[in-house]
């Protein structure tokens, strides 16, 4: 059995500090990879598999492009494929396609990229990873987090199969990705550490081949193994040297948390954020197809500054608050410059579209449409066929006679309840509910608790003949929090209920869900490129105290118990047969099930990046306050319910999925054009993205449809109109809001005190500790002054706190080195 070393770095750009930090570290560790690799002509270093660390590194140290090409053309240094490191549970298909893009395209113009899917720490991966990797030349991807095996028959060698049946080559990285780190501390047991790895390890193996990883989060001091051991440094593209035929498969999405955490509470972690990159997200992508139509590349620029906020730990909400608050920043300037950029575009379209003067919509869906429809402040005649602009007939506002807060359409009864709840079809939907929430940023635990619900108005305030429109006011109270809604539903003839909500939150430690009394079925959620199909929960997870054949395998934290929460993007859906009652969010990314409803996580409150947590064992992350994960503020979001015989991989169902998702705009247009509709384009496929003059598209649906097979990924082109632009005026009347209104950071005064405690009693533990030279006491010590920092930084972070953020990275990597001494240790004890 041979063992063979990948040398790397995990660069998280923003975590426990702002990458303005962090990027000031990158020259010191790129002349230290330089020195390496000139002193050791087999040296081979890892990049993290994203190129926007290059481009920091490029920033503060521009004199170093030259000797960094040459590193990557000799294949020294090896970048990419990803732009950045996303979390790809979080972000749709627009985000996870141009940063597979950019990355590609980075690494060329530095001289080549390494053709190997680098996913070492994100937290899960979604069902068509496979085929998105196949479809940019990448055919072997390496992972952690995410995998179980049956039975726990582990094999470092896999294949992993999509949805739509594309596979590739897996590496699973079952001792974590730094087994084999800082050997320069421990270069006296250096040997000792490689035999210990390697016999762990090889009853995994099925290629003969054993991998280790010397490696870690933000290494600004990266070593040569061969000056310690003699061991063969790879690339992740040469290993293993032969891919094993008998390997086991896995399909489909990689969720588990077994072997290692993949913090489902991360989906409800700073909802605001959540809320905020998902409208950027859309009008990136609207601003993308607007130009494509009029023969205009995409802002290339804007897309990169987007993607750096999807880096896992940043779109998670796992980092500290002036992280989160430069986001914040970030998504609000780039809302009005695509406000801006919209608008001029779809004026220029216009104009080309020779439209004369009228109320227009403007519709991006490729299905077509013949009902009213309303938007909460106006009611048209959606008459389209296909994207384009087509005139809008508007429906009067009347005096009714009916002031019954009831409502009938071709596709529902429904009537609100005297508690504010809404009886759809007989079934109770927009029900709020609240929870005591006992878990950090990472994870999600929660214990019921008394709160109550006022309704404080409920009144109808607009109705025509095709339309209603009803206002309602509820408080949610207890003794965690007080939580004030405005709250606008809308009814028309569409099967659509929508319901827009605008949240005002003061307190902490809650949990607020909306939930939908959907009954029993199959249980369908739409995620990138798919909509999968889920059990109730996750239950095949290890206990807290490992079985004696993995002990000393998982070291890092894993969950335990049962995992109810899941993903979705737009859409979770229960179909008995016949019917599917549909949960429909714009920006919410947390789901579950509980006594036959839906529940979508609205607000999660919690105050601390890690703590110890119910459901979870190991060390998750850094012990540091951060109040801006309270949520308190005003943020506002778009739902919806939909009750539909269809089922959720259907055309009918994505046609009306569709209008929720990419809902049109009204436009008034002044113009001495002479046409009155101008159809872009038709299809019965979902647009997903924009790449040059083609759109990304796929089929969702469970047959053949124009030449895709089922969830298969593609491209059509679009035709650019052509011809003089004709002069006019346009409004849009209905461009969507930024939803957070304002998100209040406010430290309590007794957690302050309880951080300036615990640091004094820290102080006789460590004290006591330091001389001690027996791993157990060094990695107790490790642990202790790694804490200390930690709280020092939750203190000191409006003041200085680079050298501090420095001095904790330093000792989160020791302390990390000595997790694998101390089990080495142990053991040899039991030996």
């Amino acid at each position: 059995m041979k063992e063979k070393v990948i040398v790397h770095n995990h660069w998280d750009r923003e975590w426990f500090t702002t990458s303005e930090v962090t990027s000031r570290w990158l020259g010191e560790f790129f002349f230290r990879v330089k020195d390496l690799s000139e002193r050791n002509p087999d040296f081979v270093y890892v990049m993290d598999g994203q190129t926007a660390v290059i481009e920091d590194l490029l920033t503060e140290n521009p004199q170093v492009e030259e000797d960094l090409k040459k590193l990557v053309e000799e294949g020294k240094l090896l970048i990419g494929p990803y732009y950045t490191q996303i979390d790809w549970r979080i972000p749709k298909e627009p985000s996870i396609l141009k940063n597979l893009e950019i990355g590609l395209k980075d690494s060329e113009r530095f001289g080549k990229c390494m053709k190997v899917g680098w996913l070492l720490d994100n937290f899960g991966h979604i069902s068509q990873g496979p085929q998105l990797h196949r479809l940019f030349g990448i055919e072997k991807v390496f992972l952690w987090r995410g995998v179980s095996f049956e039975n726990d028959e582990i094999s470092q060698e896999f294949l992993w199969k999509g949805s739509d049946g594309t596979a590739v080559q897996a590496i699973f990285l079952v001792g974590g990705y730094r087994n084999l780190y800082n050997l320069k501390e421990t270069k006296e047991m250096a040997e000792k550490r490689l035999k210990h790895e390697k016999k762990k390890l090889e009853r995994f193996s099925r290629s003969g081949e054993v991998l280790l990883l010397d490696g870690y989060d933000i290494d600004l001091s990266p070593e040569d193994p061969q000056e310690y051991l003699r061991i063969k440094i790879v690339s992740p593209e040469d290993f293993p040297e032969r891919f094993p035929g008998d390997v086991p498969v896995l399909s489909g999405e990689l969720l588990s948390g077994r072997y290692a955490c993949t913090f489902p509470g991360t989906l409800s972690t700073r909802v605001y954020l959540k809320l905020e990159s998902d409208l950027i997200e859309d009008l990136l992508k609207l601003e993308d197809i607007l130009s494509a139509l009029n023969g205009e590349k995409p802002q290339e620029i804007l897309w990169r500054e987007y993607l750096k906020t999807l880096a896992h730990d940043n779109i998670c909400g796992v980092c500290v608050d002036p992280v989160h608050e430069k986001m914040g920043r970030t998504y609000r300037k780039m809302y009005f410059l695509l406000k801006r950029s919209v608008e001029e575009k779809l004026k220029e379209l216009s104009g080309k579209a020779r439209l004369k003067s009228g109320l227009y919509v403007f519709s991006l869906s490729p299905f077509p449409y013949n009902h009213w429809y309303c938007d909460g402040e106006r009611t048209v005649r959606l008459r389209t066929d296909g994207a384009g602009f087509f005139r809008a007939e508007t429906a009067s506002q009347k005096r009714e006679s009916n002031k019954a807060l009831s409502w009938k359409n071709d596709y529902y009864e429904a009537h609100f309840e005297k508690d504010g709840s809404l009886l759809l079809n007989g079934k109770r939907a927009g029900v709020l509910n609240l929870f005591e929430e006992k878990g950090d940023t990472y994870s999600t635990f929660v214990e019921k608790t008394d709160f109550s619900v006022i309704l404080r108005r409920l009144e109808i305030v607009s109705r025509t003949e095709h339309s209603m429109v009803v206002e309602m006011e509820r408080s949610v109270q207890s003794h965690l929090c007080r939580v004030e809604t405005k709250e606008r539903i809308v009814f028309d003839e569409t099967p659509l209920v929508k319901w827009n909500l605008v949240l005002n939150t003061k307190g902490k430690n809650y949990k607020l869900s909306m939930s939908y009394e959907t009954g029993t079925g199959e249980i369908f959620a739409k995620m990138p490129f798919d909509v999968v199909k889920r059990k109730e929960k996750d239950d095949y997870l290890l206990p807290e105290s490992l079985p004696e054949s993995l002990k000393g395998i998982l070291l890092a934290a894993r969950e335990t118990g049962v995992v109810r929460e899941f993903p979705f993007q737009g859409f979770v859906s229960i179909y008995d047969g016949k019917m599917s009652k549909t949960f429909l969010a714009k920006g919410l990314r947390e789901y579950w099930m509980e006594n036959k409803r839906v529940h979508v996580t609205l607000v999660r409150s919690i105050e601390w990046i890690a703590k110890d947590v119910k459901g979870r064992v190991g060390d998750a992350g850094p012990m540091m306050y951060v109040p801006g994960a309270k949520c308190e503020g005003s943020f506002s979001m778009k739902l919806s319910f939909m009750e539909l015989e269809s089922h959720p991989r259907s055309e009918e169902f994505f046609r009306w999925y569709t209008l929720f998702d990419c809902p049109p705009l009204f436009l008034e247009i002044e113009s001495d054009g002479e046409e009155s509709e101008r159809v872009l384009f038709k299809s019965k496929l979902p647009w997903v993205g924009v790449k040059d003059s083609s759109l990304w598209v796929f089929n969702p649906y469970l047959g053949e449809v124009e030449g895709l097979k089922p969830l298969q990924i593609g491209t059509r082109r679009i035709e650019p109109l052509s011809g003089a632009v004709r002069l006019s005026e346009l409004s849009i009347l209905n461009f969507p809001e930024f939803p957070v209104v304002s998100v209040e950071k406010n430290p309590e005064g007794e957690v302050i005190e309880f951080l300036k405690e615990t640091l004094s009693s820290l102080e006789d533990e460590i004290t006591n500790l330091e001389g001690k030279d027996d791993p157990r006491s060094k990695h107790r010590l490790f642990s202790l002054l790694r804490t200390k920092k930690e709280i020092e930084l939750s203190l000191q972070y409006l003041i200085d706190v680079e050298k501090t953020a420095r001095e904790l990275n330093e000792l989160r990597m020791k302390r990390r080195t000595y997790d694998y001494v101390v089990e080495l240790f142990e053991s040899e004890e039991r030996e």
